[in-house]
Protein backbone atom coordinates (compact mmCIF):
# COMPACT_ATOMS: atom_id res chain seq x y z
CA UNK A 1 0.00 0.00 0.00
CA UNK A 2 1.40 2.74 -0.91
CA UNK A 3 1.94 5.91 1.56
CA UNK A 4 0.67 9.11 0.51
CA UNK A 5 -0.06 12.27 2.31
CA UNK A 6 -3.21 13.83 1.01
CA UNK A 7 -3.54 15.95 4.54
CA UNK A 8 -3.75 19.37 3.04
CA UNK A 9 -7.10 18.15 0.88
CA UNK A 10 -9.11 16.53 3.69
CA UNK A 11 -11.37 19.92 4.29
CA UNK A 12 -12.00 20.61 0.52
CA UNK A 13 -12.94 17.09 0.21
CA UNK A 14 -15.41 17.17 2.74
CA UNK A 15 -16.77 20.50 1.59
CA UNK A 16 -17.89 19.26 -2.27
CA UNK A 17 -19.05 15.29 -0.31
CA UNK A 18 -22.71 16.79 -0.83
CA UNK A 19 -23.59 18.85 -3.64
CA UNK A 20 -25.59 22.03 -1.85
CA UNK A 21 -27.04 19.18 0.65
CA UNK A 22 -30.31 20.68 2.21
CA UNK A 23 -29.58 25.04 2.38
CA UNK A 24 -26.31 24.39 4.03
CA UNK A 25 -24.31 21.51 2.41
CA UNK A 26 -22.03 19.30 4.47
CA UNK A 27 -18.82 21.61 3.66
CA UNK A 28 -20.65 24.69 5.38
CA UNK A 29 -21.40 22.78 8.49
CA UNK A 30 -18.56 21.05 9.01
CA UNK A 31 -16.73 24.44 8.89
CA UNK A 32 -18.93 25.21 11.86
CA UNK A 33 -22.12 26.74 10.80
CA UNK A 34 -25.08 26.65 12.71
CA UNK A 35 -28.35 24.97 11.41
CA UNK A 36 -30.70 23.85 14.81
CA UNK A 37 -32.80 20.91 13.26
CA UNK A 38 -33.69 17.29 14.39
CA UNK A 39 -33.32 14.80 11.88
CA UNK A 40 -36.60 14.54 11.72
CA UNK A 41 -37.53 18.21 11.88
CA UNK A 42 -38.47 20.29 9.24
CA UNK A 43 -36.78 23.68 8.15
CA UNK A 44 -39.49 25.36 10.05
CA UNK A 45 -36.86 26.52 13.20
CA UNK A 46 -34.71 25.41 15.27
CA UNK A 47 -34.93 22.78 18.43
CA UNK A 48 -33.06 22.65 21.06
CA UNK A 49 -31.00 19.54 22.44
CA UNK A 50 -32.64 17.30 24.75
CA UNK A 51 -31.99 13.96 26.55
CA UNK A 52 -34.39 12.21 23.79
CA UNK A 53 -33.39 13.93 20.78
CA UNK A 54 -29.71 13.36 21.93
CA UNK A 55 -30.22 9.61 21.94
CA UNK A 56 -32.09 9.39 19.22
CA UNK A 57 -29.67 11.20 16.78
CA UNK A 58 -27.15 9.18 18.29
CA UNK A 59 -28.75 5.69 17.54
CA UNK A 60 -29.20 7.11 14.36
CA UNK A 61 -25.61 7.05 13.48
CA UNK A 62 -24.91 4.05 14.46
CA UNK A 63 -27.49 2.42 12.71
CA UNK A 64 -26.93 3.86 9.81
CA UNK A 65 -22.90 3.24 10.28
CA UNK A 66 -23.70 -0.22 10.95
CA UNK A 67 -25.56 -0.74 7.80
CA UNK A 68 -22.92 1.02 6.39
CA UNK A 69 -19.86 -1.24 7.35
CA UNK A 70 -21.94 -4.46 7.10
CA UNK A 71 -22.96 -3.22 3.02
CA UNK A 72 -19.69 -2.89 2.07
CA UNK A 73 -18.11 -6.27 4.18
CA UNK A 74 -20.91 -7.83 1.83
CA UNK A 75 -19.99 -6.13 -1.58
CA UNK A 76 -17.88 -7.93 -3.38
CA UNK A 77 -16.88 -4.41 -5.54
CA UNK A 78 -15.38 -3.09 -1.72
CA UNK A 79 -13.98 -6.38 -0.62
CA UNK A 80 -12.34 -7.68 -4.47
CA UNK A 81 -9.57 -4.73 -3.44
CA UNK A 82 -6.16 -6.51 -2.51
CA UNK A 83 -6.12 -4.28 0.71
CA UNK A 84 -9.17 -6.19 1.87
CA UNK A 85 -10.71 -9.98 0.38
CA UNK A 86 -8.54 -9.68 -2.69
CA UNK A 87 -8.84 -13.36 -4.43
CA UNK A 88 -12.02 -13.69 -2.16
CA UNK A 89 -14.42 -11.60 -1.41
CA UNK A 90 -15.67 -13.67 2.12
CA UNK A 91 -15.19 -11.61 4.76
CA UNK A 92 -14.91 -15.10 6.65
CA UNK A 93 -12.64 -15.96 4.74
CA UNK A 94 -10.24 -13.66 2.76
CA UNK A 95 -7.54 -13.86 0.11
CA UNK A 96 -3.75 -13.61 1.94
CA UNK A 97 -1.22 -10.99 0.75
CA UNK A 98 -0.31 -10.34 -1.77
CA UNK A 99 -3.72 -10.51 -2.69
CA UNK A 100 -6.22 -10.08 0.00
CA UNK A 101 -5.42 -8.40 3.60
CA UNK A 102 -6.68 -10.35 6.40
CA UNK A 103 -6.11 -7.99 9.26
CA UNK A 104 -7.50 -4.80 7.13
CA UNK A 105 -10.55 -7.07 6.76
CA UNK A 106 -11.02 -7.79 10.34
CA UNK A 107 -10.58 -4.12 11.42
CA UNK A 108 -13.65 -3.75 9.87
CA UNK A 109 -15.29 -6.59 11.18
CA UNK A 110 -14.80 -5.22 14.33
CA UNK A 111 -15.92 -1.33 13.63
CA UNK A 112 -19.08 -3.37 12.52
CA UNK A 113 -19.35 -4.69 15.64
CA UNK A 114 -18.64 -1.88 17.66
CA UNK A 115 -21.19 0.12 16.08
CA UNK A 116 -23.77 -2.39 16.56
CA UNK A 117 -22.52 -2.64 20.18
CA UNK A 118 -22.63 1.37 20.27
CA UNK A 119 -26.89 1.22 18.50
CA UNK A 120 -27.12 -1.57 21.69
CA UNK A 121 -26.21 0.19 24.53
CA UNK A 122 -28.24 4.08 23.61
CA UNK A 123 -31.04 1.58 23.26
CA UNK A 124 -30.16 0.26 26.25
CA UNK A 125 -30.26 3.43 28.00
CA UNK A 126 -33.45 4.80 26.22
CA UNK A 127 -32.65 6.07 22.56
CA UNK A 128 -35.36 5.24 20.32
CA UNK A 129 -35.36 5.77 16.38
CA UNK A 130 -37.57 5.17 13.53
CA UNK A 131 -34.89 4.50 10.95
CA UNK A 132 -33.90 1.34 9.78
CA UNK A 133 -33.15 2.13 5.68
CA UNK A 134 -30.47 4.38 4.64
CA UNK A 135 -29.39 5.81 1.39
CA UNK A 136 -25.82 6.36 0.36
CA UNK A 137 -23.75 8.42 -2.30
CA UNK A 138 -24.25 6.02 -5.59
CA UNK A 139 -20.50 5.03 -6.05
CA UNK A 140 -19.82 3.96 -1.96
CA UNK A 141 -19.60 0.31 -2.54
CA UNK A 142 -18.47 -0.08 -6.12
CA UNK A 143 -14.92 0.73 -4.55
CA UNK A 144 -12.48 1.10 -1.66
CA UNK A 145 -11.34 4.22 -2.99
CA UNK A 146 -9.67 6.80 -0.60
CA UNK A 147 -10.86 9.05 2.23
CA UNK A 148 -10.26 12.24 0.43
CA UNK A 149 -12.55 10.75 -2.37
CA UNK A 150 -16.14 11.32 -1.26
CA UNK A 151 -17.39 8.83 -4.09
CA UNK A 152 -15.78 6.15 -2.46
CA UNK A 153 -16.06 3.89 0.72
CA UNK A 154 -13.01 5.37 2.10
CA UNK A 155 -14.35 8.46 1.79
CA UNK A 156 -18.24 7.88 2.89
CA UNK A 157 -16.45 6.27 5.95
CA UNK A 158 -14.39 9.59 6.16
CA UNK A 159 -17.69 11.37 6.58
CA UNK A 160 -19.91 9.50 8.54
CA UNK A 161 -17.06 8.90 10.94
CA UNK A 162 -16.10 12.55 11.03
CA UNK A 163 -19.90 13.61 11.85
CA UNK A 164 -20.24 11.04 14.49
CA UNK A 165 -17.49 12.14 16.44
CA UNK A 166 -18.74 16.01 15.81
CA UNK A 167 -21.92 15.08 17.41
CA UNK A 168 -20.48 13.08 20.14
CA UNK A 169 -18.94 16.12 21.27
CA UNK A 170 -21.61 17.63 21.36
CA UNK A 171 -24.01 15.36 23.08
CA UNK A 172 -21.51 15.02 25.85
CA UNK A 173 -21.53 18.68 26.13
CA UNK A 174 -25.23 18.79 26.21
CA UNK A 175 -25.27 15.71 28.81
CA UNK A 176 -23.17 17.03 31.21
CA UNK A 177 -24.68 20.28 30.93
CA UNK A 178 -28.63 18.20 31.34
CA UNK A 179 -26.83 16.74 34.53
CA UNK A 180 -27.27 13.52 32.71
CA UNK A 181 -23.44 12.42 33.54
CA UNK A 182 -23.80 8.60 33.02
CA UNK A 183 -25.02 9.49 29.67
CA UNK A 184 -22.21 11.78 29.20
CA UNK A 185 -19.71 9.52 30.10
CA UNK A 186 -20.79 6.91 27.75
CA UNK A 187 -20.95 8.80 24.76
CA UNK A 188 -17.51 10.63 25.85
CA UNK A 189 -16.17 7.04 25.46
CA UNK A 190 -18.18 6.09 22.48
CA UNK A 191 -16.65 9.03 20.55
CA UNK A 192 -13.40 7.66 21.46
CA UNK A 193 -14.22 4.59 18.96
CA UNK A 194 -15.70 6.60 16.38
CA UNK A 195 -12.05 8.58 16.23
CA UNK A 196 -10.34 5.04 16.01
CA UNK A 197 -12.70 4.14 12.76
CA UNK A 198 -12.00 7.54 11.11
CA UNK A 199 -8.52 6.90 11.72
CA UNK A 200 -8.77 3.08 10.75
CA UNK A 201 -10.50 4.69 7.21
CA UNK A 202 -6.96 6.97 6.87
CA UNK A 203 -5.27 3.64 7.35
CA UNK A 204 -6.38 1.77 4.87
CA UNK A 205 -5.82 4.80 2.18
CA UNK A 206 -2.33 4.76 3.13
CA UNK A 207 -2.53 8.11 3.95
CA UNK A 208 0.08 9.36 6.66
CA UNK A 209 0.13 10.03 9.09
CA UNK A 210 -3.44 8.27 9.59
CA UNK A 211 -3.44 9.81 13.40
CA UNK A 212 -2.99 13.52 11.42
CA UNK A 213 -5.31 15.13 14.34
CA UNK A 214 -4.51 16.41 17.80
CA UNK A 215 -8.04 17.53 18.59
CA UNK A 216 -11.21 16.30 17.22
CA UNK A 217 -13.21 19.34 15.07
CA UNK A 218 -16.38 20.44 16.74
CA UNK A 219 -18.59 21.43 13.94
CA UNK A 220 -21.59 20.96 15.81
CA UNK A 221 -22.85 23.49 18.50
CA UNK A 222 -25.27 21.48 19.05
CA UNK A 223 -26.13 17.60 18.52
CA UNK A 224 -29.22 18.45 16.43
CA UNK A 225 -26.89 20.55 14.21
CA UNK A 226 -25.79 17.33 12.40
CA UNK A 227 -29.58 17.12 10.56
CA UNK A 228 -28.78 18.81 7.34
CA UNK A 229 -25.75 16.47 6.89
CA UNK A 230 -27.76 13.30 7.96
CA UNK A 231 -30.70 14.18 6.27
CA UNK A 232 -29.60 12.72 3.01
CA UNK A 233 -28.63 9.53 4.10
CA UNK A 234 -32.53 9.29 5.10
CA UNK A 235 -34.18 10.20 2.18
CA UNK A 236 -31.66 9.47 -0.66
CA UNK A 237 -32.19 13.42 -2.18
CA UNK A 238 -28.77 15.85 -1.96
CA UNK A 239 -25.87 13.28 -2.93
CA UNK A 240 -24.49 14.88 -5.91
CA UNK A 241 -24.21 12.06 -8.27
CA UNK A 242 -27.35 10.33 -6.80
CA UNK A 243 -28.18 7.33 -4.36
CA UNK A 244 -27.78 3.92 -3.84
CA UNK A 245 -30.59 2.57 -1.37
CA UNK A 246 -32.48 2.36 0.44
CA UNK A 247 -30.64 -0.36 2.43
CA UNK A 248 -31.48 -2.28 5.45
CA UNK A 249 -29.94 -2.13 8.62
CA UNK A 250 -28.59 -5.66 8.96
CA UNK A 251 -29.92 -7.81 11.72
CA UNK A 252 -28.16 -8.33 15.07
CA UNK A 253 -28.12 -12.65 13.49
CA UNK A 254 -26.74 -10.81 10.77
CA UNK A 255 -24.10 -8.90 12.12
CA UNK A 256 -22.95 -11.54 14.46
CA UNK A 257 -22.67 -14.19 11.81
CA UNK A 258 -20.23 -11.32 9.53
CA UNK A 259 -18.15 -10.44 12.54
CA UNK A 260 -17.58 -13.84 13.58
CA UNK A 261 -14.41 -14.18 15.70
CA UNK A 262 -12.90 -10.75 15.44
CA UNK A 263 -15.28 -8.96 17.49
CA UNK A 264 -14.72 -5.98 20.25
CA UNK A 265 -14.36 -6.03 23.79
CA UNK A 266 -16.85 -4.58 26.07
CA UNK A 267 -14.38 -2.72 28.98
CA UNK A 268 -16.48 -1.93 32.14
CA UNK A 269 -13.57 -0.68 34.06
CA UNK A 270 -10.03 -0.29 33.06
CA UNK A 271 -8.19 -1.98 36.61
Amino acid sequence: MTAIDHSDRDHSSRGTFLKGAVATGIGAVLAGASVSLAPDASAAGPRPDTVPSILATLLLTERLATTFYYTALTSPSVMGNRQLGGSSTDALDPGLPPNGNPPHVRCLQAALDAESKHAALLAQAGATSPHTQFYFPRATFTQLGTSTDAQTFLGVLDHLETVAVGAYIAAVHALASLRHVDLADLTARITGVEAEHRMLGRLLAGLTPANNLTLEPMPFAQVSDAAPVLRPFLTGRGFAQGAIGPLALPTPAQTTHLVGKYGTLLVRRFL
